[in-house]
C-alpha cells in the first residue's frame, strides 16, 4: 500500500472551484492543519532561528502556496507575542484562495497575499521562503527544480513542511474525511498519496545535487525540509 507517490491530480488545483466550494474545503482544512499538526514543525524552525534575530529589524518570509493564510497568521501572532518583527508575503496562483485569505486576513497588516506563481519569479526577495503542503504537488522529477527555485528566492534559508506519506497516515485521513465535502474527501486522501518517505526524499535530492540540507520528522506524519542558502550550489 502506497509504495510509490501518486499521480493523480488533486481537485482544488483545477480551474472549476467557485467561491462557495472553496470556502467549504478551507473551513474543513484549516481546523485539520492546526489540530494535526500542519503549523507547529514551522513554528518549532522559526522559534530556533529566531535566537539570533535582531529585534529591531523587520524579517521578510514568503509563504509560497499560501491557500488562506492560516499559516501566515499563525506566524505573525508567535512574532508579536515574542517581540519579533515579520512581513508575510504571501503567495498562490488561485484567485478565488487568495480572495477568502485576503478577508481572513484582516487584523493582520503584516501579511500581504498575492496571485502569483513563485515559479515564475526572480530573486533575492526574501529573509525566508516557507512552503506549507505545497512539495507533494510537484512530479519526482519536478522537486529539485522546485526547490532550486525557492532557495533562489531566499536570502537565508528555505523551510518546507509537507506530509509523510505511509498506511496509517492515510487510513486516518480516510476516517477523518468520511462526512467531508467530496472535493476535500478526495484532495486529502490524495494528498497523503502524493507525500513523501523521508528515504525517497533524501535520495530525490541526492540525485539532484542537494546534499547539505536537514529533514526533521514531526508528530503525525509531517517532516521539516530546511535548505540553507549558503550550502546549496547554483
Amino acid at each position: 500500500m502506497l509504495e510509490q507517490r501518486a499521480s493523480g491530480p488533486e481537485l482544488l488545483d483545477g480551474p472549476d472551484f467557485g467561491p462557495e466550494e472553496i470556502a467549504d474545503t478551507f473551513r474543513f482544512l484549516v481546523p485539520v492543519n492546526y489540530l494535526f499538526g500542519g503549523i507547529r514543525p514551522t513554528l518549532s524552525f522559526f522559534r530556533r532561528e529566531s535566537r539570533t534575530w535582531n529585534r529591531e529589524q523587520t524579517y521578510c518570509i514568503v509563504d509560497a502556496g499560501c491557500g488562506v493564510g492560516d499559516v501566515a497568521r499563525a506566524l505573525v501572532r508567535w512574532a508579536r507575542r515574542n517581540g519579533y518583527r515579520l512581513k508575510v508575503e504571501g503567495m498562490d496562483r488561485h484567485p478565488l484562495i487568495v480572495e477568502l485569505g485576503r478577508q481572513q486576513c484582516q487584523g493582520y497588516p503584516e501579511i500581504t497575499l498575492s496571485c502569483q506563481d513563485v515559479l515564475e519569479l526572480e530573486g533575492p526577495i526574501c529573509d525566508y521562503v516557507h512552503a506549507s503542503q505545497f512539495l507533494h504537488h510537484f512530479s519526482d522529477e519536478q522537486v529539485v527544480p522546485v526547490l532550486r527555485q525557492l532557495v533562489a528566492l531566499s536570502r537565508h534559508k528555505v523551510v518546507v513542511n509537507d506530509l509523510v506519506r505511509a498506511p496509517l497516515h492515510y487510513l486516518g485521513t480516510w476516517f477523518l474525511t468520511l462526512w467531508t465535502s467530496p472535493v476535500s474527501r478526495h484532495d486529502a486522501r490524495m494528498s497523503v498519496s502524493r507525500g513523501f518517505r523521508v528515504e525517497e526524499l533524501r535520495a530525490l535530492l541526492r540525485a539532484g545535487g542537494l546534499d547539505d540540507y536537514e529533514v526533521e520528522r514531526h508528530f503525525l506524519y509531517r517532516f521539516l525540509l530546511i535548505l540553507d542558502k549558503g550550502h546549496v550550489p547554483s
